[in-house]
């Protein structure tokens, strides 16, 4: 386990508009994306971790239930993803004491491990003895975005974000302070019917 206090925030409010059906209920097996992605930062090591919900907030919760995890109800959910992100880091930014990071999340990565997570963990705590380094981002399809780990110093931008401007802003904002871990596996994304034909067929 990463030596660093790490609290993680599912952004998990979105309609998937383009997608047709909510993609946080999309199942692998028998367990649903929403539910899997926040077991995967449990796994991680995070803690506390804030699922983020709006649309459906009810089925939401239900599937999550067992989990140790803490719903955070966005009715701003329809603004964009910057407001989930924003009500996301306004719950972190109440904890006392604050957590050295946070790590930002979404639900349409049906490749996401916990291993992975664990990486960026891991390669942020051990960036800290630099001094520069406020994020630790994934990399794929030639850009730079979540899974990602923000330093406690930019917690109240987190909290600045707003509509549908979310971590990628931030990240090329703090690009000097930015470090990179490849993901290639992040390329495969669920936002159009297309894609849940190909993850179907992957998994």
């Amino acid at each position: 386990m990463p030596d660093l206090r790490c609290a993680a925030v599912v952004l998990a409010a979105g309609a998937s508009t383009r997608l047709g059906q909510p993609k946080q209920l999309i199942r692998i097996g028998s367990e649903s994306l929403l539910h899997r992605t926040a077991r995967l930062a449990i796994e991680a090591g995070c803690s506390p971790v804030y699922v983020v919900v709006g649309f459906e907030a009810e089925q939401m919760r239900k599937e999550l239930a067992g989990l140790p995890i803490e719903t955070v109800f966005n009715p701003a959910w329809q603004e964009g993803m910057g407001s989930s992100l924003r009500a996301g880091a306004h719950e972190v930014l109440q904890l006392d004491p604050l957590p050295q990071a946070a790590l930002l999340l979404v639900c349409d990565q049906p490749r996401l491990t916990a291993a992975h997570l664990h990486a960026l963990l891991t390669r942020h705590a051990a960036a800290q003895t630099i001094g520069h380094i406020a994020i630790t981002a994934s990399v794929y399809a030639g850009r730079t975005g979540v899974p990602a780990v923000f330093s406690a110093a930019l917690f109240s931008e987190l909290t600045a974000c707003s509509g549908d401007r979310g971590a990628r802003d931030l990240i090329g904002a703090h690009a000097p302070q930015v470090q990179a871990i490849p993901w290639p596996a992040g390329e495969l994304d669920l936002d159009r019917p297309e894609d849940l034909a190909t993850i179907e067929a992957q998994f």
